[in-house]
């Protein structure tokens, strides 16, 4: 009873045991320690006379048995059989559970975002660790001594010394205590609502800096977490900072493939002197229409950045056969309404520029269905179209052209109301309308000029 007790509260890996006792004898005890832990090695001490007994015993699940008396070198024998038994059933283990957790590391998705990613791989920790809970953490790039938690799964959270734990990497290379030694890098982990009895935790390392960790904790007294699972957290450790560093290094990508596309955008109009600037106060009337219609972040952005590549299409017309003062000949009409295809053409195959395709293929629509390139009208006009075909035209009105001075403020906004619901979408008008005269008041006081 007193052993059976003991292998309740304690992680034992051999236990010695005589096969007759009083109260519980050796047999009930090794089939009791069983129910507790499989991965047990009993050896049962006994006489000549029971002999019989212990290989019943045996059948059972004893690993061996010894016969009274016995010299220690015997013992230290089938000790050292058993331990060796231990590690290649652990390596085994480790093995499988370093497939298993490869494989179902393999299962995530590159194409999911990031922040699910990461949230994925957390639950799959925690259920297949059987943690109580799990958190990955990331350094803080505008404060580094501080630290982001990207993803969590369980109910309680640990206030973890992160100092501690980074420091650990960098000098241990690992992170895996159990009852009093979890302490170190716990700050309250005697006094949580429950004592910690177990933390794993693996570093996230991006050419060779570590820049966060992915941990696992364990309230369960049997639940301590092995070396095999630590290991095994290293894979999913390991797919987290390879998910944050692609995102990472696709976002420097796509920044910079947007910013090469603007400055082709920008380029163009350094050629025409009558467009220098276009895209640009297109983009900010375009941003200012949308925050003050109340639309979603995305939307807002979304507009932001199709204002500046809205004329992208133009790359493939001759300008100057298009600035002139006289009335355009119908073949020069015709090419000049073929940019927002060409816009279409040149984005379309760009997968993350992609989103403002609708921007750039239908800002020259009207709210009538008269436009082009597809004739759409009222609400078949993607909203981010309806925007732009407002904040270009107020552009293209106040700005100089070749075949006429800009015109006043005042003139292009009767101008816009007088079109209402034959060019443009009567809600964007509004908008536009509402936001435009605080925006010229603050660019005036700011000392800036008007148009910009």
């Amino acid at each position: 009873e007193a052993a059976l007790g003991r292998l309740q509260k304690e992680p034992f890996d051999i236990v010695l045991s005589d096969l007759k006792m009083p109260g519980m004898g050796g047999v009930e005890l090794l089939r009791r320690a069983y129910e507790l832990r499989q991965d047990l090695k009993v050896v049962i001490m006994t006489g000549f006379g029971t002999v019989e007994t212990a290989t019943d015993a045996m059948k059972d699940g004893a690993f061996d048995y010894i016969l009274k008396p016995f010299k220690a070198e015997e013992l230290v024998r089938i000790l050292e059989r058993a331990m060796e038994q231990i590690r290649l059933e652990r390596d085994n283990v480790a093995l499988r559970e370093m497939v298993g957790f490869y494989e179902l590391s393999e299962a995530l998705s590159s194409a999911m975002p990031l922040d699910e990613q990461l949230k994925h791989i957390a639950e799959l920790v925690r259920e297949n660790f059987y943690a109580d809970g799990v958190g990955l953490f990331t350094r803080d790039e505008s404060s580094p001594l501080e630290m982001i938690e990207r993803a969590t799964s369980g109910r309680k959270k640990l206030h973890l010394n992160f100092e501690k734990v980074m420091h650990s990497f960098e000098h241990d290379g690992l992170v895996l205590a159990h009852t009093d030694k979890v302490g170190q890098w716990v700050a309250d982990a005697n006094r949580a609502e429950r004592r910690v009895e177990s933390l794993i935790a693996v570093p996230l390392r991006q050419q060779g800096k570590t820049f966060g960790f992915l941990s696992a904790y364990s309230f369960k007294d049997s639940q301590r977490f092995t070396e095999g699972q630590r290991k095994g957290l290293t894979v999913f450790g390991s797919r987290a900072a390879s998910a944050i560093e692609t995102h990472r290094m696709y976002g420097t990508l796509k920044d910079s493939f947007t910013q090469t596309m603007e400055g082709f955008a920008r380029a163009l109009e350094v050629k025409d002197s009558y467009t220098s600037g276009h895209s640009d106060r297109v983009s900010v009337y375009s941003r200012l229409i949308a925050q003050t219609m109340g639309l979603p972040a995305p939307v807002v952005d979304m507009v932001e950045h199709g204002g500046k590549l809205h004329d992208i299409g133009k790359i493939g017309i001759s300008t100057s056969e298009l600035n002139k003062p006289q009335k355009l000949s119908d073949a020069e009409y015709r090419m000049f309404k073929t940019h927002p295809v060409q816009g279409k053409r040149i984005i379309e195959p760009i997968n993350f520029l992609r989103y403002i395709v609708p921007c750039i293929y239908h800002h020259h629509e009207s709210y009538n269905g008269k436009g082009y390139p597809a004739g759409l009208g009222g609400n078949d006009i993607p909203v981010e179209a309806r925007i732009l075909t407002v904040a270009d035209a107020y552009d293209a009105m106040t700005s100089d052209r070749a075949y006429r001075k800009a015109l006043p403020h005042e003139v292009a906004v009767v101008e816009l109301k007088r079109c209402v619901r034959k060019q443009f979408d009567p809600d964007c008008v509004e908008a536009f309308l509402a936001g435009i005269d605080d925006f010229r008041v603050q660019r005036k006081e700011e000392g800036l000029p008007i148009p910009f």
